[in-house]
């Protein structure tokens, strides 16, 4: 027992070699203090001038890291046992498809262009230009959340067209009350016979639901006129009413249980009847699919009932430039994030890790942005660490720039990602990737082959990762090279699945 409390200490406390002289007795008065300041001496990195305070180890470094140790969760990822996912299995064209036949093509997402940026947009953005390209008509319907009070009908629903490169968009929003505020999914009559009367309106051929959130009275609308859909899970929003499947305490969750845990760990009532309206929505679905096997295998895990087929996405080549960089011992190593700033995605993890990794050679670039209470602490966490710099919003047009000056892409989701575009356009540009150890991440990253995984929430395991690449920078030359030899799926074949999709069970 006494040795295993000194080993516990020792995982606590970061001197534990001077500790253990003083212990000894060997080193004594002014030897064993000067033994600890050479201690202290040999773990900063050279710094010159008035660099010292502002520099990876400088005294405002350490405070942030002392901040960012006292404000972290240690993450425990629950052992799941999930069933076996289906991936789509391509059909050869039917008739239909062969025809010359143009559809008309409903989009539902909860959030899109300019307000709204990352994945799930970018999913229903290359999905509408493509089959644009493919002579199709395509309608993007989402919820506009600055559509003024003033635009409202009678019904309290504001609506506005608008066109983002070239996608023509219908924005609406309920003035009164956000479906996302709440966990109810209960029929909103009025936002419901809005969206029956946009889908008599418009005539769609078929609907795809990209997230059913804001989209709900879609499904419900879709239903009862008849007109065939079909959905992409995008998230957890199916089987979680938190979205992310991430407890108030922060922990990782291995389910609902029917609804006894997230009235248990979430304080969420009711948990087991929203599932139980949602399931009948998701079952009329004429296809379901997700981007990744873990969703889909979670979902089926929670409702067993559904059938639901990994789609993986496609990357577009004409918006993504290859990163040729080599290395060789010594070379300096830039991390880039590019994403949104929220809790849910780990940058304070990866701001924290910066903070353990001292080297002068690292440097970290985070691109995005997100909710401004959460970016004010990360710049916090960050100030008086020169090697960390900020630069807001991106567009897709950035993208190659962005990656050029990467040399390691990071995606440190504290959730279960399911298919994190970034990542795979780290990897479209031929950058290895460090990501956490779950969900989708852990599903495409292999250690070793194109990048290397740490302990979800793991800021210390992630510095481990970081030493590793430091002290062997060569290793960077063999995940790039795994990577060229092992492309991701084109857009066109992630364009052409959807559309036979389409072409089967349109009206």
């Amino acid at each position: 027992m006494k040795k295993n409390r000194t080993l516990q200490r020792s995982s606590r406390v970061k001197r534990s070699k001077p500790a253990a002289a003083r212990k000894s007795g060997k080193k004594s008065g002014r030897g064993a203090a000067r033994s600890m300041k050479q201690a202290r001496k040999s773990r900063r990195p050279a710094l010159a001038g008035r660099s010292r305070s502002r520099a990876a180890g400088g005294p405002s470094a350490r405070r942030n890291a002392e901040s960012a140790n006292e404000s972290a969760v240690s993450l425990r990822a629950p052992a799941l046992q999930l069933p076996e996912a289906r991936p789509f299995v391509p059909q050869p064209p039917n008739a239909r498809m062969l025809s010359g036949e143009r559809l008309s093509i409903l989009y539902v997402v909860h959030a899109f262009y300019p307000d709204a940026y990352t994945g799930t947009e970018k999913f229903v953005l290359n999905l509408a230009r493509g089959m644009m390209q493919r002579g199709h008509r395509v309608t993007v319907a989402t919820y506009g959340d600055r559509l003024p009070e003033d635009a409202a009908d009678a019904d309290g629903i504001a609506s506005a067209s608008y066109e983002y490169d070239g996608v023509r968009v219908l924005a609406y929003r309920d003035v009164r009350e956000d479906p996302a505020g709440t966990t109810d999914v209960a029929e909103n009559p009025r936002l419901s016979a809005w969206a029956e009367a946009v889908l008599l309106r418009e005539q769609p051929s078929l609907v795809h639901v990209a997230h059913a959130m804001r989209g709900f009275a879609f499904v419900q609308a879709s239903q009862r006129l008849g007109i065939p859909y079909v959905m992409t899970l995008t998230d957890y929003w199916s089987v979680c009413p938190r979205l992310n499947l991430v407890r108030v305490d922060k922990q990782l969750c291995g389910g609902p249980e029917g609804g006894a845990a997230c009235q248990t760990h979430c304080q969420i009532p009711q948990a087991g009847d929203r599932l139980q309206a949602i399931a009948p929505l998701l079952q009329g679905a004429r296809r379901l699919f997700s981007p990744s096997m873990f969703l889909a295998a979670y979902v089926r895990h929670v409702l067993p009932d559904l059938t639901i087929e990994a789609l993986p996405h496609g990357m577009r080549s004409d918006t993504l430039a290859a990163n040729a960089r080599t290395y060789r011992t010594g070379a300096p190593l830039t991390l880039v994030y590019g994403g949104s700033l929220s809790e849910h995605k780990g940058v304070h993890v990866l701001v924290r890790t910066m903070s353990l990794a001292r080297s002068r050679r690292l440097r970290l670039r985070i691109y995005g942005d997100g909710k401004p209470e959460y970016e004010a602490a990360l710049r916090r966490r960050a100030a008086g660490d020169r090697r960390i710099s900020f630069h807001g919003a991106y567009a897709e047009s950035d993208l190659p720039r962005l990656y050029q000056e990467a040399d390691l892409a990071v995606v440190p989701s504290v959730w279960y990602e399911n298919y994190p575009l970034a990542l795979h356009e780290a990897l479209a540009s031929h950058v290895p990737v460090i990501a956490s150890n779950v969900g989708g991440m852990a599903e495409k990253i292999v250690d070793g082959l194109n990048g290397y995984t740490f302990r979800v929430g793991d800021a210390r395991h992630l510095a481990d990762r970081l030493r590793l690449l430091l002290r062997k920078p060569g290793l960077i030359n063999g995940l790039k090279a795994n990577i060229r030899a092992n492309p991701l799926p084109a857009a066109e074949e992630e364009l052409g699945a959807y559309e036979s999709v389409y072409f089967e069970h349109a009206r």
